[in-house]
């Protein structure tokens, strides 16, 4: 028994649609005149945020131990935990502890497990954001400005680092998986 690789244990998504408080018919600036109500009057923002936990890491061994397969896992030497407070560079050079493994002797499986069981690929953190009016012509007809700010704090989620041993990005973050800002 193991935990899915698919699995994120925590995930929480949080939207907002708010009306600010400004314009005629509003809260404040019910008495302004129309030119500024169109122009700061009656404006609503919206928002999403999403943060969650990351993949559990499964790890793979070149295979050396005769089965048919063309990896294995490796096997566990130490604690592949390190500190969560060191710098973000240090992190994407190396996310786990790396020197926690070693190669299967030959004709040998790995007595690492299937998924570790306290280090996970990184999360997601994102802020998506909007700020829109509506204005009305006549009856039916209504032209709507909008400005959409996708990833507005411009934060980087990181993609799953290297799970092959031996390999020269075993533990290293090399890719973003979001985009930077659009707006």
């Amino acid at each position: 028994r193991s935990v899915s690789t698919l699995d994120i244990s925590q995930r929480a998504v949080v939207s907002f649609i708010q009306e600010l408080p400004f314009g005629r018919q509003r809260r404040l600036g019910s008495q302004w005149p129309r030119w500024l109500d169109l122009a700061i009057g009656q404006w609503q923002v919206n928002g999403i945020l999403s943060l969650a936990t990351g993949l559990p890491l499964a790890l793979t061994a070149p295979n050396t131990s005769g089965a048919f397969s063309s990896v294995q896992r490796p096997n566990v030497i130490g604690d592949a935990s390190l500190p969560g407070d060191r710098p973000k560079a240090d992190k994407i050079r190396e996310w786990f502890n790396t020197r926690a493994f070693a190669q299967p002797a030959a004709f040998t499986f790995g007595n690492g497990p299937r998924t570790l069981p306290n280090v996970r690929a990184p999360g997601e953190r994102n802020f998506d954001f909007s700020l829109f009016k509506g204005f009305k012509f006549g009856e039916e007809r209504r032209l709507e400005f909008r400005a959409e700010f996708f990833n507005l704090t411009n934060t980087p989620n990181f993609a799953v680092p290297g799970q092959g041993f031996g390999s020269s990005a075993f533990g290293v973050i090399s890719s973003q998986v979001n985009d930077p800002r659009q707006v």
